[in-house]
């Protein structure tokens, strides 16, 4: 989606448009402001941006939910790899032996 021209508001802002997209970030002109505001894209949409444009503010809608189930898959292949390797640990710890408890498993043994 061409985000650059684009008419939006924000919650304490006002009205303003987007003059620059690069690297996930937008930057946006509000009239009475002297600086651009520069803002995480799409996430500032969740909470203190949104088009004026409702078909454009549709599609940054589906981006976001795009966004976060691909940040909640992420979430739990890293949660899943990390009980993965844990469990891994505790299988091997189990079938390592130290020569302390080897020599006193056998003397138990041989009473």
């Amino acid at each position: 989606m061409r985000l650059i021209g684009q008419e939006v508001e924000h919650v304490t802002y006002g009205q303003g448009q987007i003059v620059q997209n690069e690297n996930e970030r937008i930057e946006v002109e509000f009239s009475g402001e002297t600086e651009n505001k520069t803002f995480m894209y799409p996430d500032a949409f969740e909470k203190f941006l949104s088009m004026t444009d409702t078909l454009s503010q549709e599609k940054v809608s589906q981006e976001i939910e795009q966004l976060k189930e691909a940040r909640q898959a992420n979430t739990e292949r890293i949660e899943r790899e990390y009980q993965e390797g844990r469990a891994a640990e505790a299988a091997a710890k189990k079938t390592r032996k130290s020569p302390a408890k080897s020599k006193k498993a056998a003397a138990e043994a041989a009473k």
